[in-house]
């Protein structure tokens, strides 16, 4: 993302933060009308987390990188599986609630949260995976994410990509558009030409999730 962009998607997540959370059934009640807005439009949003949660649990999967972390609630998940957590993100907002969150594993150091730009930071160490979900939403250049997802992740990558196409797909970019957040919807056509630019035809898995696509990225 350019630095303008960047600033653009902090500042919409900042605010969003807390009705952003509610959506998995924390922070506030949802109004009756967001309800039917959940049923109807954001089964996709609770099919991804489902697929993460389901691919994590095997054993041989330790640590794992959210990036994009959010509000922290795939990052409850993965610690309630005895995982090694790292959550990065730009919104302060967004920490915010999942420090409070995740209180007790932050406390015995399970978990920790960096308030930065995955793009540009640098990480010590490899973790086992990296989940992406709800992240390339926002993300102009997948493939520098991919080429440095490479460096930081040693055994699987989860990742979801909005379609592109239909009515819904076509009235968020304007939403977002109004709120100054830039939003990148994808074909699967050029998703896979992406996927196999930087080496990793016949390691991943794309599996339709309705209103997105799931990518499983195996590298070992």
């Amino acid at each position: 993302m350019k630095d303008k962009e960047t600033e653009d998607v902090k500042k919409f997540f900042h605010g969003y933060a807390q009705d952003f959370d509610s959506i998995y059934g924390h922070t506030k009640n949802r109004s009756l009308l967001d309800k039917i807005a959940d049923k109807l439009f954001r089964q996709s949003m609770y099919r991804r987390y489902e697929e993460c949660v389901k691919e994590t649990m095997k054993p041989e999967i330790k640590t794992v990188l959210d990036i994009g972390c959010g509000s922290g609630h795939y990052c409850e998940a993965f610690l309630k599986q005895g995982k090694k957590v790292t959550g990065i993100d730009i919104a302060e907002g967004m920490l915010e609630i999942a420090k409070k969150k995740t209180k007790e594993y932050l406390e015995k150091g399970q978990v920790k949260y960096i308030l930065d730009d995955y793009s540009t930071h640098t990480f010590d160490e490899k973790h086992d995976a990296a989940c992406l979900t709800g992240f390339f939403d926002y993300i102009k250049e997948p493939v520098k994410i991919f080429e440095k997802l490479k460096k930081d992740v040693s055994k699987e990558i989860y990742m979801s990509f909005p379609k592109a196409g239909g009515i819904l797909a076509w009235q968020r970019k304007v939403r977002y558009n109004m709120r100054n957040c830039p939003l990148y919807l994808y074909k699967k056509s050029n998703l896979i030409s992406m996927l196999e630019e930087v080496g990793w035809k016949g390691k991943y898995e794309i599996r339709d999730l309705d209103r997105d696509y799931f990518v499983k990225v195996k590298l070992q």
